[in-house]
């Protein structure tokens, strides 16, 4: 089973590093209005303090006096207090709060981030200002919250320079397994992550080299082996007719150069060194030039106008060997190829296979059921090879007495 995530793990940073932020603005917003409050409800209670004393004692009392020395209480003048209440604010908003204070003979303004304080105490107005300016708590909150967003971005920073190994080796991993050129970029970190990308990065080099080494030995084999096949051809059609066993020879020539046909089609397959040329071609033509290969055209096909997006050669190479397969094992003729519901089927009557369909996907097996056919058995390994290569999916069916070989095209993501 097959689970696809569309996020990635540094968008879920980002995401949490996003929240993180707009919580802790929320808190400190939270946090500044509890604090507004209780210096208010603290302003609130020290003005009903000073009120009740003012009604136990005179101005000129000493225990009065040590009261508003120790909470930094000065009187003012009539002048000063009318100045301060013309320009001042009330302290409370709240209509409730205020006309129970005001009932009460008890004002509170703010003036220059100082609480004032008017009473009127049996008939006499008294007013006070506290010289301890207000706590700035909105500017503390701004600043504090400021060095944790600071604090929270510089994280952001290091933990997206942390993934940048880990973002190296996905985008590395890609290009590996569509057999593209490595950003060989090595990772200047000694975190784990960091670790694990270089080293894949060195294997994958590696192993590059291998393959090119690979590619290069069996294309040297393979022109190698060509040549003595092409004289052996020609010296072999040289000799006279009545040479014994010259059509025996030629024959052997023949089924070795086919098979060594199939081995460089394997060798081009699985060379991922070698992109596909992907364009539209007309699945008729396709079929038209495997009959050319094949010299084969003992074919019932029910194809139109249909244009695929393949590689031509391997996808003629892909049919060729369902056509050849086809050929080879089927009891009656002619074949059938038909395409349908995005479908190419290749059909032929014949015996049930003797293994599953899975098994003859790997190279070198054939059906033990005929042990007189010629080839590889390579020809279903190629199909499904190129197929994959492709996007598509290659199946079997049988029923009814017939073997039907299909490739479902579905749509690329080359």
């Amino acid at each position: 089973m097959h689970i696809k995530y569309k996020n990635s793990i540094l968008q879920a940073i980002t995401l949490i590093g996003l929240l993180a932020a707009l919580l802790l603005i929320a808190t400190t917003v939270l946090l500044g209005y509890i604090a507004i409050v209780n210096d208010k409800t603290s302003a609130i209670k020290q003005s009903i303090v000073l009120y009740e004393n003012l009604h136990k004692y005179k101005v000129e009392d000493a225990s009065l006096q040590k009261y508003l020395k120790m909470n930094q209480l000065t009187m003012v003048t009539l002048d000063e207090a009318k100045s301060i209440m013309n320009r001042g604010e009330q302290l409370i908003t709240d209509k409730e709060i205020h006309k129970t204070l005001h009932d009460a003979n008890i004002e509170i303004f703010v003036e220059n981030k100082h609480y004032f304080y008017a009473y009127k105490a049996d008939a006499d107005m008294f007013y006070f200002i506290n010289e301890a300016p207000m706590t700035p708590i909105p500017k503390y909150l701004a600043f504090g919250t400021l060095i944790l967003l600071v604090l929270l971005f510089w994280l952001y920073r290091f933990i997206k320079k942390s993934m940048y190994p880990l973002q190296l080796l996905h985008k590395n991993i890609d290009k590996f397994s569509k057999g593209e050129a490595l950003d060989k970029e090595e990772v200047e970190s000694s975190d784990e992550v960091a670790q694990v990308a270089n080293a894949f990065c060195m294997a994958a080099s590696t192993i590059d080299t291998l393959q090119k080494s690979r590619i290069l030995f069996l294309r040297n084999i393979m022109h190698e082996l060509k040549t003595p096949i092409t004289r052996g051809k020609l010296i072999v059609h040289m000799l006279d007719d009545e040479v014994k066993d010259k059509e025996k020879l030629l024959d052997t020539f023949n089924a070795m150069e086919i098979q060594l046909k199939e081995l460089s089609d394997i060798e081009a397959i699985t060379s991922k060194a070698q992109s596909l040329d992907i364009k539209e071609y007309a699945l008729i033509d396709i079929l038209e030039n495997v009959y050319d290969i094949l010299h084969f055209d003992d074919v019932t096909c029910n194809v139109s106008q249909e244009i695929l997006k393949v590689d031509f050669d391997l996808f003629s190479t892909a049919l060729k060997n369902l056509v050849d397969n086809a050929r080879k094992y089927s009891t009656v003729f002619p074949i059938e190829i038909e395409y349908k519901n995005n479908t190419i089927s290749v059909i032929n009557e014949g015996e049930p296979l003797s293994q599953e369909i899975d098994n003859f996907f790997a190279p070198f097996t054939r059906d033990c059921n005929d042990s007189h056919t010629e080839g590889f058995g390579l020809g279903l390994y190629i199909v499904n090879e190129v197929s994959k290569r492709h996007g598509y999916v290659f199946e079997h069916t049988y029923h009814d007495g017939k073997h039907f070989f299909s490739i479902h095209i579905q749509e690329s993501k080359l």
